[in-house]
This record gives C-alpha cells, structure tokens and sequence, in this order.
C-alpha cells in the first residue's frame, strides 16, 4: 500500500492502479484498498470502475456509511441516480439519529431526487432536514438552498426566488461570523445553482469563482461546477468562467515564481503570500509554505513568519495530506525548524486519502 500511494503521488497512476488492484486480488478483506483503487480509478476518469470497486466494498462493510457515502458521491458524478440514491438514503437512514449526522447527508439525498425528477420525494427530505436541525444556522441555510431549487422544479419561480434571497443572507451572516468554512463546496455548489436558475447570475458567479480558484486542480470539482450550468443550459457561460479563473490563476502564481527567479527572494515570499490568501487552493498553498521557509533557511528564523508558514502548510495538507508537494513543502519545514532548534508543528492525517475543506 505504501508503494501503491508513493507511485501515485509520482503519478504513475498506471503503476498504481495496478499495486491498488493486486493487493484487493491477494487480500480482498482489506478494504482501504478498494477505496485507494477506486480514487485512482476516478483519478484517471475511470469513473464506472471505480463506482464497481467501492459497491464490492461496501458490500464487504455494509454498515460503514462513510463507504456508502463514497459509493453515493461516486454514482452521482456517474449519473448513476438510482445507485446515488439509494447509497445516500442508507447513509442517511443510519446517521440520522446519531452523532455522526451530517446536513449533507440529507442534501445529498434531495439534490439526486431532484435529478431524477422525484420532486416531492427531495420536499420531503428537506422538511426532515428542517425538523432534525431546527434552530442550527447551517441546517436552516441548507434548507433555504433546497427549497428553492424544489420550488422552481415545481414551477414555483417567486417562491424559489424569495428562498434563495433568504438563504443569500444567511450564507453572508454565517460568513461575518467566520463560519462559512462550515458550509460544504456541494452545498456551496447547490447555493449558485439556485442563484442560477432564479435569474442571479452574478451571486452564482462569485460563489462558483472561488470554489474553481480553490479547486482548479481537482477534476471531480470542476466537473460539478460544469454540471451546473450544463443542467441551466449555460454550457458555454461556465466554460469562460473557468477558462478566465485558470487564467488568473496562472497570473497570480507567475507573478511569484518570476521574482524568484529574479532572486528577489522576499518579493516572491510576499506575492505567493498574498496569492495563497486569495486563493488557497493546493498549489498556492504548498508554494507559499515553500517559499517562506526557504527564506527563513537563509535568513534565519522569524516566529511570526514561520507561523504563516505552518497555517499554509495545514491548510495545503487538509486538502491533501498524501499529495507528494505537501510532502515536500512539510519537508522542508522539518528541515529548517530543526537547523534553528525550534520545535516541530505536529501534523495528523484528518482522512486516509483524501480531506476536502469548507466553503
């Protein structure tokens, strides 16, 4: 196993495919192994292998639901709706009632009903989800998102509107008070898609904008947001938006590398900070943690600096612990913390494979 995660972090994802299969063929009660196959799998666009491997697996676990859920999230990017629903309705079915609860899980759930047309079905998931989160702010913003894309479905444009107004609010209170890292990318996700088909493109935009900036590196993100405006028929709309965000996004990072090309060292720790403040997302993360601590390997230990440093190396590793320049980035820290004798951060793993954070 620890061949099969080095060789994907080197993307040999052939060779890893091949670790991840030979070791489910030789020890097929392992189950970490199906779910490292299947993210491979997934990975390369394998989508309908890796939905089979995760289903072989939660049929040898059948009461984990955070593998049902796997299998859920998996058929929905497969447009597999009935195996969706049926993975999320077990999820929901077994947490509901215990501490493991999750509002996605009962969004999840309504949001595939909704593809499938069961309009009534998603209304009745959301009026759970209202009952069994009642006087929680994030439940109530989730059921605002839901109830106006049920209301639209049902052709109700005004009350769809009045729902997605509200639920606007609320996701900017929930922001001043620093607590929309709470809220899901998918639930952020299905805020701009009610925004969208009510008629609010530029609310829709500013949310899918960060979510792309954040994630532009991560396929299965990137395919949701495209899905979106596919499902509003704004096909070429979400195309430019994410042809202009990879374009920034190429700006921001360039910017920083060509000043330390330059060897102007400070001026590149000082750009890629602020690109990894703009847009946190993996790549900018990872090379601002670099560049603050190579600076401080030459210039000598700066507490508060160092701190910047050590906050974007725990962000970049939320995202992807495994992934090998987070590896290297923590390396290097490591290194330098131990030339200057000052104690080392330490770092645990938040999930197996993979940790997706907040919107």
């Amino acid at each position: 196993m620890g061949l099969a995660i080095a060789l994907r972090g080197q993307q040999q994802m052939s060779e890893a495919e091949a670790f991840g299969q030979s070791l489910i063929d030789d020890f097929p009660e392992f189950i970490a192994a199906y779910d490292f196959l299947a993210e491979v799998r997934e990975e390369v666009g394998k989508l309908t292998e890796a939905q089979e491997v995760l289903q072989r697996a939660a049929m040898i676990s059948p009461n984990n639901s955070t593998r049902q859920r796997m299998v859920g999230d998996v058929a929905a990017r497969n447009q597999d709706l009935p195996t969706a629903e049926k993975a999320y309705g077990k999820v929901l079915q077994r947490r509901r009632n215990s501490s493991l609860r999750d509002i996605d899980d009962y969004t999840n759930l309504s949001r595939v009903m909704l593809d499938r047309g069961h309009t009534a079905a998603a209304r009745l998931v959301t009026e759970e989800l209202r009952r069994d989160w009642r006087g929680n702010q994030q439940g109530e913003f989730a059921v605002l998102v839901m109830e106006s894309l049920c209301a639209n479905q049902e052709g109700e444009p005004a009350k769809a509107r009045q729902a997605v107004e509200k639920a606007l609010v609320l996701h900017e209170a929930l922001k001043n008070e620093g607590r929309s890292g709470t809220v899901s990318e998918k639930l952020a996700l299905d805020l701009a898609h009610a925004c969208l088909v009510t008629g609010d493109e530029e609310n829709a935009r500013d949310i899918i904008r960060k979510i792309a900036a954040e994630n532009h590196e991560d396929r299965t993100m990137i395919a949701q947001v495209q899905s979106i405006y596919a499902k509003t028929g704004k096909e070429a709309e979400g195309q430019a938006l994410l042809a202009q965000v990879g374009r920034e996004i190429v700006e921001l990072n360039n910017r920083g590398v060509l000043a330390a090309r330059r060897g102007d060292v400070e001026g590149s720790v000082r750009l890629l900070m602020e690109a990894a403040e703009r847009v946190p997302n993996l790549q900018f993360l990872v090379n601002a943690t670099k560049a603050i601590f190579t600076l401080l390997e030459r210039k000598g230990w700066d507490p508060s600096l160092a701190r910047r440093g050590i906050r974007f190396l725990q962000l970049a590793q939320a995202r992807d612990m495994r992934n090998a320049r987070v590896i290297s980035a923590r390396d290097l820290y490591h290194r330098v913390a131990r030339k200057y004798g000052v104690a080392v951060v330490p770092f645990t793993a938040s999930g197996m494979f993979r940790s997706k954070g907040g919107f």
